[in-house]
């Protein structure tokens, strides 16, 4: 190879890296889904535990795309767990749409991966913003891993914009004796997943049931936030208390051994 051709495959290698981590810092993942009748409220809206899933089945296919997905984690004996969520609505999404999920990694913490999404129908408009937080856990310990146990990402590189820019991550306690006890439920193998434990697209479910439906027919949903305290098993009987904040509500899941296993915020256009 000549000097020539030395500095062009130079240059090339420069630009092709160039290329990539232009790429990387765009990054987006796009799924999307039409909202099945099974997926509607009776309101034929699409339902808070139904956009919990879309956004899980983007975030995976994501990070498979990414080379970090099940296919990485599994063999390893680790799993991604969510510990927090938060949703708002721009606008209802209706029965029969079709959307697109819009999803991207933040660069990590120590211990906490983050994950941006927003939500577009068939129009190009945003109808759902959103946010998570995971952490990823070695199955066999229960421990909390470091990022670094994923050793094939290059965290410089990935995209930092914010779909949801004021999230708070803080759920505040409250004893069951400030709330109304809603409604009691025992954790069965409906609500588990590959990880043995209650999903987390379940929860909205539990969380949502603490209102009637006179009480959501006369309410438009604009945001809610769940914290994911405490893994469900199988069996565990858990009681939900509602109580009424000066602006939205909060939502306490509480166990047997009345541990705190989630918590909620929802707010509504009343």
């Amino acid at each position: 190879m000549n000097d020539c051709e030395k500095i062009t495959a130079i240059k090339l290698t420069f630009f092709s890296k160039r290329c990539i981590l232009l790429y990387m810092k765009a990054y987006v993942h796009k799924s999307q889904f039409q909202v099945k009748y099974c997926e509607a409220d009776f309101k034929d809206e699409l339902k808070p535990s139904a956009l919990l899933a879309y956004l899980e089945e983007a975030a995976c296919a994501s990070a498979d795309e990414l080379g970090f997905g099940y296919a990485y984690v599994k063999p390893r004996g680790y799993a991604f767990m969510v510990s927090n969520l938060c949703c708002e609505f721009e606008k209802p999404v209706s029965l029969g749409e079709t959307v697109t999920v819009n999803t991207w990694p933040l660069p990590p913490s120590r211990v906490v991966f983050g994950r941006e999404y927003f939500i577009e129908n068939s129009a190009g408009e945003r109808v759902v913003n959103a946010s998570s937080r995971w952490c990823l856990i070695d199955m066999a310990t229960g421990k909390v891993l470091q990022s670094s146990a994923i050793d094939n990402q290059d965290y410089s590189s990935y995209n930092t914009e914010k779909a949801l820019r004021d999230e708070n991550w803080r759920i505040p306690p409250f004893s069951v004796a400030e709330g109304e006890l809603k409604y009691t439920l025992r954790i069965a193998n409906s609500d588990y997943d590959h990880n043995l434990h209650a999903n987390n697209a379940k929860y909205a479910d539990y969380c949502f049931n603490c209102f009637s439906v006179k009480e959501l027919s006369e309410r438009r949903l604009r945001r809610f936030s769940i914290s994911y305290v405490k893994q469900c098993k199988e069996n565990e009987v858990l009681r939900f208390y509602l109580k009424k904040a000066e602006t939205g509500y909060y939502v306490q899941g509480v166990n047997e051994k009345d541990e705190t296993v989630t918590r909620a915020y929802i707010l509504f256009d009343e």
